[in-house]
C-alpha cells in the first residue's frame, strides 16, 4: 500500500528530474542562440576578410606579392571588428591575441571544406574559429562551444577558369597522359588585348593520388624513375610545358622527355568546377532533320536511328538529333549555329574526307556552336534499361584524316562550351576523341567529367586547339607539337567576382 507520503516523495523525484530536462533545454536554446549570433558575427568578419584577401590574386600571380599579404589584409578586417585586439600588427592575428583564442586561416587555393571551390585557382577562402564561453551549459559539463565561419572570394572575372587541364579521377595511375614519340604539349598563356599582358592560367590540374608517397613533394621534379604516376609522361621525345602542374599524387617521365612547368605534388583534389551548371532540356529544343528536306527526327519510330549522312554538303539546323550523326569519306556537314543535343548514337567523324564545320553565312564572322551528348530515354532521367546504339549515349569521335572546324558559343549560359559529354547520362564514360592526321580548328571547353578525353595532336599540322579538356582522365599524343593557347575569352566563364561562397 503506498501512502500519502510516497507519493508525495514520488511527485518531488519527477519534479526534480523535470526541472533538469526543463534546465538542459534552456541551456541548449540560450547558448545556441548565442552561437548563432556569434557565428552571424564571424560571418560578418570573414565575408569582408576574404573580399580584401581575394584583392592580393592578381599580385599574387605576376610574383609583387605573397599570401602572406592576404593574411595581413584579412587580419586588419578582423582587427577592426574586434577580434585579435592584442595583436599589435597585422601579422599577429594568432590565438595568443584574442581574448577567446580565436585561430584565423587563410587558405589559397580553398581547402577541402569549401565546397564547390576546393583547391581551385583564383580563390581564397578565410576561416575563423572561435572557443566561446557557455552560459548554461558550463552547469551540464559544456563550458565552450567551438563555433566556425568562412567565406571564399574572387577578384577577376573568369579567375576559376584558370586551368586548361584537369583530370578528375581521384585514383587511377596516369589518368594525365602525354604519350607518342615526340608529342609535345605546350600551353602558353594568350595575350590580354586590354592589358597586353598574358592571361593568368593554363594550368595542369591532375587530381590522382597514384604515386610513391616518398617522392611527393620532390620540389619542382616530375621524377624520371617513378613506376606509377598520377601524371605520366612517357615516350622518348615527349614534352609538357605549362604556366603552372598541380598533381594529387607525383608526376613520372623518361629520362628523354622534357617538363617545363612550376610543380607541386601532393595538391589538393579539386571538385568537377563545373558540376552545378544545368544541363539543356531536350524538352526545350525542336526537332533536327538530316537535311533540309529530311522528315523531323523522332525519338522513336524509323525517324529515331540517326543520320547516316550521304557524300556532298549537308546545311544542319540546331536542335535535338536522335540516333545520333554518322559522317564518313565525302560527307562536308555544315553546322549553324547554336545548340546540337545528340540524344542517343554519339557522333562518328571518320574517313580521309569527311568534314565537320560551323559555318555562319558570312566569312567575317566565327559560327559558335554547342554539342551535348546524353540519350534518349523513354523517360527523361528513368531507367537505362532497354537502351540500344541509337538511343544510348554514344560515344564522340572526331578522328581519321577528317576536317574538324568549330568553336564554342559566345554568349548564352553555355558560353565557351564546345562539345558536353552529359556525366547524368546512361553511359558517361563514353569516350570523347578528337584530332588525327587532318585540319583541325577548335576552340572551347571539352567537358567530359566521366569520361576519357584523347587529343590526339598529329592533327595539329595544319590546326590549332585553344581548348580547356574537364574530364575524368586525359590523353595527349599523336607525334607533334600540340600548342594549347589559353585564351579564356574562348573558353566557360564562371563569371564570379568578389564574394562568392
Amino acid at each position: 500500500m503506498i501512502t500519502h507520503q510516497a507519493q508525495r516523495g514520488q511527485v518531488l523525484v519527477i519534479f526534480a528530474g523535470g526541472l533538469i530536462a526543463l534546465f538542459a533545454i534552456a541551456a541548449i536554446v540560450v547558448d545556441l542562440g548565442f552561437g548563432f549570433i556569434t557565428r552571424r558575427m564571424e560571418q560578418n568578419v570573414v565575408d569582408p576578410g576574404a573580399i580584401a584577401a581575394a584583392r592580393w590574386i592578381p599580385a599574387i600571380y605576376d610574383g609583387t606579392a605573397t599570401v602572406g599579404d592576404m593574411r595581413r589584409s584579412a587580419c586588419s578586417v578582423a582587427r577592426q571588428n574586434g577580434l585579435f585586439q592584442a595583436a599589435l600588427t597585422n601579422d599577429d592575428c594568432t590565438p595568443a591575441n584574442d581574448a577567446n583564442g580565436s585561430t584565423m586561416q587563410v587558405n589559397f587555393p580553398p581547402s577541402a571544406n569549401a565546397t564547390g571551390f576546393i583547391g581551385r585557382d583564383g580563390f581564397v577562402e578565410v576561416v575563423l574559429t572561435q572557443n566561446r564561453p557557455t552560459l548554461l551549459g558550463q552547469v551540464l559539463g559544456m563550458p565552450t562551444i567551438r563555433i566556425s565561419s568562412s567565406a571564399v572570394a574572387a577578384f577577376n572575372d573568369g579567375n576559376s577558369n584558370s586551368n586548361s587541364l584537369v583530370a578528375l579521377d581521384p585514383s587511377h595511375c596516369s589518368s594525365g597522359l602525354i604519350t607518342g614519340n615526340n608529342t609535345k604539349v605546350r600551353i602558353v598563356p594568350a595575350t590580354d588585348p586590354s592589358t597586353g599582358l598574358p592571361f593568368v592560367g593554363g594550368y595542369v590540374h591532375v587530381n590522382s593520388t597514384c604515386g610513391s608517397p616518398g617522392m611527393i613533394n620532390n620540389p619542382g621534379i616530375c621524377g624520371p624513375s617513378e613506376p606509377q604516376s598520377g601524371l605520366t609522361i612517357n615516350s622518348n621525345g615527349s614534352e609538357l610545358t605549362a604556366p603552372k602542374v598541380y598533381v594529387s599524387g607525383t608526376c613520372s617521365k623518361q629520362n628523354l622527355n622534357t617538363f617545363n612547368a612550376p610543380l607541386v605534388e601532393g595538391a589538393v583534389q579539386i571538385a568537377d568546377p563545373m558540376s552545378e551548371i544545368p544541363p539543356p532540356r531536350i524538352s526545350d529544343y525542336g526537332a533536327g532533320r538530316c537535311s533540309p528536306t529530311s522528315p523531323p527526327l523522332t525519338p522513336t519510330g524509323p525517324n529515331s536511328k540517326g543520320c547516316n549522312f550521304p557524300n556532298g554538303t549537308t546545311v544542319l539546323q540546331p536542335g535535338v538529333y536522335y540516333g545520333g550523326w554518322t559522317i564518313s569519306n565525302n560527307s562536308s556537314l555544315e553546322l549553324q549555329p547554336g545548340i546540337y543535343i545528340i540524344a542517343g548514337g554519339g557522333i562518328t567523324l571518320s574517313g580521309s574526307n569527311g568534314s565537320l564545320e560551323a559555318v555562319s553565312g558570312d566569312p567575317t564572322i566565327d559560327a559558335r556552336v554547342m554539342i551535348f551528348s546524353t540519350d534518349n530515354r523513354p523517360t527523361p532521367g528513368g531507367s537505362c534499361a532497354g537502351l540500344n546504339q541509337f538511343t544510348q549515349q554514344g560515344v564522340l569521335s572526331f578522328s581519321a584524316n577528317s576536317t574538324f572546324h568549330a568553336k564554342a558559343l559566345a554568349t548564352g549560359p553555355y558560353k565557351g562550351i564546345l562539345l558536353w559529354q552529359d556525366a547524368n547520362g546512361c553511359d558517361p564514360t563514353a569516350a570523347v576523341s578528337l584530332g588525327g592526321n587532318g585540319d583541325v580548328v577548335i576552340a572551347g571547353t571539352i567537358y567530359a567529367p566521366k569520361a576519357a578525353v584523347t587529343l590526339n595532336g598529329g592533327a595539329t599540322g595544319t590546326g590549332s586547339a585553344s581548348i580547356q579538356i574537364i574530364a575524368w582522365q586525359f590523353s595527349l599524343t599523336g607525334g607533334a607539337v600540340l600548342t594549347m593557347p589559353y585564351d579564356p575569352r574562348e573558353l566557360y566563364q564562371f563569371e564570379e567576382k568578389g564574394l562568392v561562397r
